[in-house]
C-alpha cells in the first residue's frame, strides 16, 4: 500500500494529533506500507526521507503552530509518477482542503481523520459566530471522503447526528510499558519541593483556552480550601502559559515534557484533573490511568469510554449545550464539587489509581495499527470492487 498521509501537525510538535499520528505511522510502516508524508515546513530543520513540507504560516493564536498553505509541488511532481492509492488527510485546513481537491481530480479515494473539534475551539477565542458555518464545511469536506475515522464510539454517534456520514470508529491505544505506576519518583516529588504528606494535583495537555484552563485554576482553588497544602504541577506548554502562571504563581510549571520525564510526572502526581470540553479523545486521559492515577474529567471523550465514575476515577456530567452559558456553570460547579471532594478524600486516591491502572491494560497500540491496516485495505478493496463492476457495466452496456 502507498498511503498519502496530509497534516497540519506533526513531531516534534506535540499534541494528540501528532502523537496518534505518529503511532500510526510506525505501525503501518512495520506492516510495509509505504508513507508520504505532506506537513508544514519547520523552521529551520530538515525534514527525514518521506516527509514532505508545504509551505507554512503561523496559527492565529498558536505562535508554537502552523498551518500548511497547499499541497506542495515537489509532492505533486512525485505523485505524477508513483501516485498513492490512498489519502488519509487528517486535518481539514488549507493544506488539507488541497489535498482533497488533488484526490478528487485524479481519483484517489480518501479516509478523513477527525482529531479536531475545530467548531467547539471558535467560542474560547470570541469566535462563536462561526461555530455553524465551521460545521457546515467540516461536514461538507468530510462527506467527500470514503469514510470518517473517530476515536469513539459516542464520537461517532454524535457526528452522525450532526449529519457526517458513513464515521467509523477506531480506538487509541496506549504505551503502558512506559506509562506505568513504576516511574513514579520520591525524588522527582522532592525536587519539586514536596514533602511525603502534600497532594499533588496535575494538569498534563496545553495551556489554551479551549482546554478550559479557568475552570482548571478555579477547581484546584477548591481543592486548597480542604488540603492548604496541595501544589499544582502543569507539565505543558502553550499560549496560556504565562497569564495561568500570573493567575497561579505557586504553580509548578515544566513546559513540555516527553518519553520517562513525561512518565515520572504522570506517576510521580496523586490526582490529575482534565477539564477539557473540545478534545475528541484526550491521549492523556488514558496516559495519567495507565500511569496508576485517578483522572477527574466530564463525561465525554476518552473519559466517556474508560472512567467509571468512583471506581477507577471521577467523570462528572458536562453542559448539555457548549452555547449555554447557565450549563456552563452548572458543570463547572459539578466539577469544582468533584475536585474537592476527591482531595478530601485523599486516602481513596491510591485505590482508584489502582483500578484506573488495571482497566486500561488492554489498550494496545498495535491492535489498533491492524485495525487501521485492515480498514484502510477494505476502504481500496471496495474502490477496485467498484471500478471492476463500473468497467463491467460498461461492456455490458456496448454489447447491448
Amino acid at each position: 500500500m502507498h498511503l498519502g498521509l496530509i497534516t497540519e501537525t506533526y513531531a516534534p510538535e506535540t499534541n494528540g494529533v501528532s502523537h496518534t499520528l505518529g503511532h500510526w505511522v510506525q505501525g503501518l510502516e512495520a506492516q510495509g506500507v509505504q508513507i508520504d508524508l505532506v506537513r508544514p515546513r519547520l523552521k529551520d530543520q530538515a525534514l527525514p526521507s518521506g516527509q514532505w513540507p508545504s509551505l507554512a504560516a503561523a496559527l492565529p493564536g498558536y505562535p508554537g503552530l502552523q498551518f500548511g498553505w497547499r499541497l506542495p509541488q515537489s509532492v505533486r511532481a512525485h505523485w505524477a509518477k508513483t501516485p498513492p492509492d490512498l489519502l488519509y488527510i487528517a486535518t481539514q485546513g488549507p493544506l488539507g482542503l488541497s489535498a482533497l481537491r488533488y484526490a478528487r481530480r485524479h481519483q484517489i479515494p480518501v479516509v478523513a481523520g477527525y482529531h479536531t473539534h475545530f467548531a467547539d475551539y471558535l467560542p474560547a477565542y470570541r469566535l462563536g459566530f462561526l461555530q455553524r458555518p465551521a460545521l457546515r464545511y467540516l461536514r461538507w469536506f468530510h462527506q467527500q471522503a470514503k469514510c470518517t475515522l473517530a476515536p469513539t464510539q459516542p464520537q461517532c454517534q454524535l457526528l452522525l447526528e450532526q449529519g457526517f456520514e458513513r464515521v467509523l470508529c477506531l480506538g487509541r491505544g496506549v504505551d503502558t510499558q512506559l506509562f506505568h505506576p513504576y516511574q513514579r519518583s520520591w525524588m522527582l516529588r522532592q525536587r519539586l519541593g514536596l514533602n511525603a504528606q502534600q497532594l499533588l494535583v496535575g494538569y498534563v495537555g496545553r495551556l489554551a483556552a479551549e482546554k478550559n484552563m479557568d475552570l482548571l485554576l478555579s477547581s484546584f482553588q477548591a481543592i486548597q480550601q480542604v488540603r492548604p497544602d496541595a501544589r499544582l504541577l502543569l507539565v505543558g506548554d502553550g499560549p496560556m502559559r504565562a497569564a495561568v502562571q500570573q493567575r497561579c504563581p505557586q504553580a509548578i510549571c515544566v513546559g513540555l515534557q516527553q518519553g520517562v520525564e513525561l512518565a515520572r510526572f504522570y506517576a510521580s502526581l496523586d490526582l490529575m484533573l482534565f477539564p477539557s470540553l473540545t478534545d475528541t479523545y484526550g491521549n492523556v486521559v488514558a496516559e495519567a490511568m495507565a500511569s496508576g492515577i485517578p483522572v477527574l474529567a466530564f463525561d465525554r471523550a476518552a473519559a466517556e469510554v474508560l472512567i467509571e465514575d468512583g471506581v477507577n476515577g471521577r467523570s462528572v456530567a458536562g453542559p448539555s449545550s457548549l452555547g449555554d452559558p447557565a450549563e456552563q456553570q452548572a458543570a463547572a460547579a459539578r466539577f469544582q464539587q468533584a475536585a474537592q471532594q476527591m482531595a478530601a478524600e485523599a486516602g481513596r486516591l491510591p485505590q482508584l489509581g489502582q483500578a484506573a491502572y488495571l482497566s486500561v491494560q488492554a489498550l494496545s497500540w498495535e491492535s489498533i495499527h491492524q485495525q487501521l491496516y485492515q480498514l484502510l485495505s477494505s476502504v481500496l478493496k471496495k474502490e477496485k470492487d467498484d471500478e471492476h463492476q463500473k468497467s463491467f457495466c460498461s461492456a455490458r452496456a456496448s454489447l447491448d
